[in-house]
């Protein structure tokens, strides 16, 4: 995953599961071999320092125009 890259919060556990957004930086390791990702989400406006492990790419959405967390049903 790259900057720019739209992402999905994919673990259900995460109280963000189902939101998209957009990565604007990463920042340093959580064990075991995991990156932090800070993830900017335009329904909340604001960042979030997501684990790499919780996010997987998002594929088919624009990003100027998704303004709402969704629930993805896995």
């Amino acid at each position: 995953m790259d900057l720019g890259d739209l992402v999905l919060v994919a673990e259900p556990r995460h109280p963000l599961h189902g939101c998209v957004g957009k990565i604007v930086g990463k920042r340093g390791s959580r064990p075991p071999d995991d990156t932090w990702i800070l993830v900017y989400l335009p329904a909340r406006m604001r960042s979030f320092l997501i684990p790499e492990s919780f996010l997987k790419p998002d594929t088919g959405r624009d990003f100027s125009t998704f303004v709402s967390c969704v629930q993805t049903g896995e």
